[in-house]
């Protein structure tokens, strides 16, 4: 399999070496003139004393290992860069539980991830997309990996062109933790909670100079129990009456078991060369059982048996394996670096459903649902930087991606409960699809005076996409090009004080079971189905904030806007048989503005506080769908950390999620929270105690409403939900008390290609 996706990368990186020289020599004629201009010899001057201050700026594009304590939050010219590892309940929670610490991003009880209220957020790993955080398989990814692996959460409203041109409403990096500290280190983390969770991780690593090993294990058991009430009406399109209605209520169980392991080498050759590999596996399953009551009014369907109680059994197991290979170049010229990098994943899994559904008037139904998909994902690409001129940077690379995957559906039903199955061939199907997005970039970064930098840049994208109807022996293909410019400038009004302007332009692919032409089952009363046809959608985006970094004071405040053209939504309607069936079109267009302020400080000696608020307002346009939405909405973060005592600490995270439109409805606001304590037995061993939404607010609705179609969902998860543990630190990790090692400990880690500082 690696063979293969070797060779169509190699094809595709020929044809996009071409555009990737053209990009680069265009982007660095300004600073080849400068540089000729001031050094006949064609090579760089000594830089001066200013030059040497000016690459100490966090706008400069350096990689820095920081040992010891970090900044809670970073800025960067381009990101927002916040440190996981000083969240007390790190070690027992996971990557959805850590991103919901951030500031404007929120993941909802299924997984859904959002920033500043937008969904349509691209998630990497290490600045690389992975199956493991692609489609679907993205929330039960986030709701199972362990947050003690991330040591940095990067955060990219407007990207650089160094990034996939994926996701409008931004960029979300995970940096994981990579042992940088000579000798060996490590840790042993167990954690119990209530409704018979727990969860373990062993991670130990050696660094004998040249040569850095590491390996890590986790363990992980979850209980999730929820309460689901959800109305469903059919409306008569002139009048607005309700024509037949459905409502239900029920509870859920889902059992989550997850283990994942990972190791990884890293080398020096030379002074100047380096290489790497890294492995990672993961299995998880899951056990849902639940039992629903559906109440049916109004003028039934031909055919309906009325009223019902629902009992549903799913399991659903999941292999996640990725390989990383990486090599990184330390050239001749000042700041000049070559990296590339090689990552294959895959993603394969099934899952099957037995429903049994008892009617009042006597008839009892059964119907089974079996799903499974394989993905494969590889991703080869090549980052260039180097200085040129005087206090300038010059960044270009390709990208080369191939995507493959595979869906089966087979249903069965509804049947007689004891009689044969029967195939239900209107839902039954096979469906595959390939793409690979051939990419090239390069941005130029130069300081305009002493008090600006600016950086530019663009990245094209071309996509071959073929989408399949397996049993049909349909196929699909679509070739196109897109352009993504990107533009950053900073400007200093004191030592303190900067504004920052930023645009870009990005693209929201569509997922590939939302271009899945086939019905596929939900339940009795509902079905999806995808959309070939669906065009990406495409987002203008414009910010302009001031910082001030005062030491122990620190805030930012920041203006942005948002266009969307030919904006991807869902689309629901009855079916003749009464069964709704849901679908994604291309609808109209979009555009949304706000206002968000951050706050982080020391107010005292032992008190921290980090404070986030957002002010927004959207308006969408979808035409004969549910014509023009506009709604304003507020969201809020804030991280309260109090040092007790030299060993004790506590620490009190809440946040709120706003309204959200969604093209046809909304999404009601939400809010969460996190309370933890930790007390430090001696310099390596500690307590941690932390209690998962505390004053039980993590309720969730959703609403549909347009015009011939009313729904509303609301959701809420048993909670509160406590947690206990110890940390044991191995080696030579205990290091000194004052380094404050249990909440400020980074361990290493790297940035997205070529993100200037």
């Amino acid at each position: 399999m690696i063979t293969t996706i070797s060779s169509k990368l190699s094809r595709r990186l020929r044809d996009a070496t071409g555009l990737c020289s053209l990009m680069l020599l265009a982007a660095a004629m300004p600073a080849l003139a400068q540089v000729a201009q001031t050094s006949p010899s064609g090579q760089n001057p000594a830089p001066d004393a200013k030059a040497a201050d000016a690459k100490k700026d966090t706008d400069a594009p350096t990689t820095v290992t920081v040992v010891g304590q970090k900044p809670p939050v970073q800025n960067r010219i381009d990101r927002q860069v916040y440190d996981n590892t000083q969240n007390i309940d790190s070690t027992s929670g996971t990557a959805s539980d850590a991103l919901n610490k951030v500031p404007s991003v929120t993941v909802d009880a299924d997984g859904n991830v959002s920033l500043r209220g937008n969904s349509n957020v691209t998630v990497l790993m290490d600045g690389k997309p992975s199956t493991m955080l692609q489609g679907d398989n993205r929330s039960a990814t986030l709701q199972s990996m362990s947050s003690n692996d991330i040591d940095s959460i990067e955060v990219m409203t407007n990207p650089g062109a160094q990034f996939s041109a994926e996701g409008t409403g931004g960029i979300i990096n995970l940096v994981m933790k990579k042992n940088r500290k000579p000798g060996t280190t490590g840790a042993i983390i167990a954690n119990v909670g209530s409704q018979d969770r727990y969860n373990g991780a062993l991670s130990i690593s050696r660094n004998s100079g040249k040569l850095t090993l590491s390996s890590g294990l986790n363990v992980r058991h979850d209980n999730r129990n929820s309460n689901v009430t959800s109305v469903l009406n059919k409306l008569d399109a002139t009048t607005g009456d309700v024509v037949s209605g459905q409502t239900q209520t029920g509870a859920s169980q889902t059992t989550m078991n997850n283990i994942s392991a990972n190791g990884g080498l890293s080398y020096n050759i030379s002074d100047v060369d380096s290489i790497g590999a890294q492995l990672s596996y993961s299995r998880r399953e899951f056990d849902n059982n639940g039992v629903s009551r559906y109440d049916l009014t109004g003028s039934l369907p031909s055919g309906s048996l009325g009223s019902y109680t629902r009992t549903s059994d799913g399991k659903g197991p999941r292999e996640d394996k990725t390989v990383d290979l990486n090599w990184n170049h330390t050239g001749d010229q000042p700041g000049e670096t070559l990296k590339a990098d090689l990552r294959v994943s895959s993603s394969n899994g099934k899952s099957t459903s037995t429903n049994i559904n008892a009617y009042d008037g006597g008839a009892t139904k059964v119907d089974t649902k079996l799903s499974s998909s394989r993905a494969t994902d590889g991703d080869f690409s090549v980052d260039y930087t180097r200085n040129v001129g005087e206090n300038s940077f010059l960044t270009a690379g390709t990208d080369i991606r191939y995507d493959s995957n595979h869906f089966l559906n087979v249903a069965t039903g509804p049947d007689d409960v004891g009689a044969a199955a029967t195939l239900n061939a209107l839902l039954s199907s096979e469906f595959a699809y390939t793409q690979t997005i051939s990419a090239a970039y390069a941005t130029y970064q130069t300081n305009l005076t002493p008090k600006l930098t600016v950086q530019g840049g663009l990245r094209v994208e071309n996509q071959d996409l073929t989408t399949r109807r397996v049993d049909a022996g349909v196929d699909s293909n679509l070739n196109e090009t897109k352009f993504s410019p990107s533009f950053f400038a900073a400007y200093s009004l004191s030592d303190k004080g900067k504004l920052r302007l930023s645009y870009s332009h990005r693209l929201q692919r569509p997922n590939p079971q939302d271009l899945n032409p086939y019905a596929t089952y939900v339940d009795a009363q509902n079905v999806s189905q995808g959309n070939p046809d669906l065009k990406p959608q495409e987002t203008d985006s414009v910010e302009l904030g001031y910082e001030y970094t005062g030491g122990k004071i620190n805030y930012q405040l920041r203006g942005y806007y948002r266009e969307d053209y030919h904006t991807i939504t869902d689309y629901s309607y009855f079916l003749g048989d009464g069964v709704l069936l849901t679908t994604k079109r291309n609808f109209g267009r979009g555009n949304s503005g706000g206002v968000e302020f951050n706050f982080q400080g020391q107010l005292t000696p032992k008190l921290k506080m980090q404070v986030n608020g957002n002010w927004s307002q959207q308006e969408l346009d979808t035409g004969t769908l549910a014509g023009k939405q506009t709604g304003s909405s507020v969201r809020g973060h804030a991280n309260i950390s109090y040092q007790v005592t030299k060993a004790d600490q506590l620490q009190l995270m809440y946040f709120t999620s706003g309204k959200m439109l969604t093209g046809q409805g909304y999404r009601a606001p939400f809010t969460g929270g996190n309370l933890s304590y930790r007390h430090n037995i001696n310099k390596k061993i500690a307590f941690v105690a932390s209690v998962n939404d505390p004053f039980r607010t993590a309720k969730f609705k959703t609403v549909t409403n347009n015009g011939t179609v009313y729904s509303e969902t609301s959701r809420s998860l048993q909670s509160p939900t406590f947690y206990v543990g110890l940390t044991y630190l191995l080696g030579g990790a205990g290091g000194n008390a004052d380094e404050n090692q249990w909440g400020g400990r980074r361990w290493g880690g790297g940035h997205g290609p070529g993100g200037p500082m």
